[in-house]
């Protein structure tokens, strides 16, 4: 899922991301993304990649405050 662009719904618009890189974290997966701001900076979040009914990657928000933290301090480490 690495090296690629996406649509993805950003607070009830639809944005191109991408993909910076997926990492697994207690036996989850997520996806690391950028999304271009449209002035020369882009927002980096990260989501949980999870099966939908017919077996296809989709993304999820990330559920809880130990999730979030997690994430944050591996997309501070990949740009520190």
């Amino acid at each position: 899922m690495d090296d690629m662009k996406f649509k993805i719904e950003v607070d009830g618009e639809n944005k191109e991301a991408e993909l910076l890189k997926t990492v697994t974290v207690d036996n989850n997966n997520y996806a690391i993304y950028a999304i271009d701001k449209g002035d020369e900076t882009s927002d980096i979040l990260a989501s949980r990649i999870v099966k939908d009914s017919e077996g296809k990657d989709i993304l999820v928000d990330l559920e809880t405050d130990e999730e979030r933290v997690k994430l944050r301090d591996i997309v501070n480490a990949m740009f520190s």
